[in-house]
């Protein structure tokens, strides 16, 4: 086994845990999400559509927005819908911790290729990923995580994730939005959830 392995299985391991524990906090705050959701949309129906007619009076009016505020009050329409924005919040902050993590994970792979070969030419291909190679999905989906805030990804980045869209779907497409990183979907779409799988891959290429 290639020495850059052995000197970088710690970080390498830490990574692929620590992705693997931020994923199941969010699988748990996508199921709280959800549920709640459902919850406060037909509460908020109920609400929205309690019963107007035109022909009411004034005073048929007052009375029935008095009774829509009591249930709302005592429904915690208010509580329930702030509730439901902390928890978007938290699961987009989850999302951003796994993609900066697989980032990371992305760059040692990536890092171990240079390293051993200098450029991807001399690296062998590894594994097949689609119509992809292994080599070119871990070097361009670093490429296109690291600089996905620039929005103007490079040619290869574009070719490569265009394959990737054609054989896995579209969440790897990238017109839609420059700025996404996908360092995630790329660590889910190579299997590395846990570290055997990620070293051997890389033994495939560095040795």
């Amino acid at each position: 086994m290639n020495q850059y392995l052995l000197d970088t299985k710690y970080a390498a391991q830490s990574l692929i845990d620590t992705i693997h524990n931020e994923e199941n906090r969010l699988s748990i705050l996508t199921e709280k999400f959800d549920s709640l959701k459902k919850v406060f949309d037909n509460l908020f129906w109920d609400y929205s559509t309690a019963d107007m007619h035109e022909d009411f009076n004034e005073i048929q009016v007052q009375y029935k927005f008095i009774q829509m505020a009591k249930f709302a009050e005592q429904n915690d329409l208010k509580g329930k819908k702030a509730e439901l924005d902390a928890l978007a919040k938290s699961i987009l902050a989850k999302n951003d911790s796994m993609n900066s993590l697989s980032m990371s994970l992305l760059q040692i792979a990536k890092q171990g290729i240079s390293t051993v070969h200098g450029a991807p030419s001399n690296c062998p291909p590894g594994r097949n990923i689609g119509s992809e190679t292994l080599k070119n999905v871990i070097w361009q989906g670093r490429n296109q995580s690291i600089h996905c805030e620039e929005g103007n990804p490079k040619q290869k980045v574009k070719d490569c994730f265009s394959n990737l869209a054609n054989d896995f779907g579209n969440e790897f497409d990238l017109t839609t939005d420059y700025t996404v990183n996908k360092a995630r979907k790329i660590i889910d779409l190579l299997n590395w959830s846990i570290y055997n799988n990620y070293e051997k891959d890389m033994i495939t290429l560095i040795g």
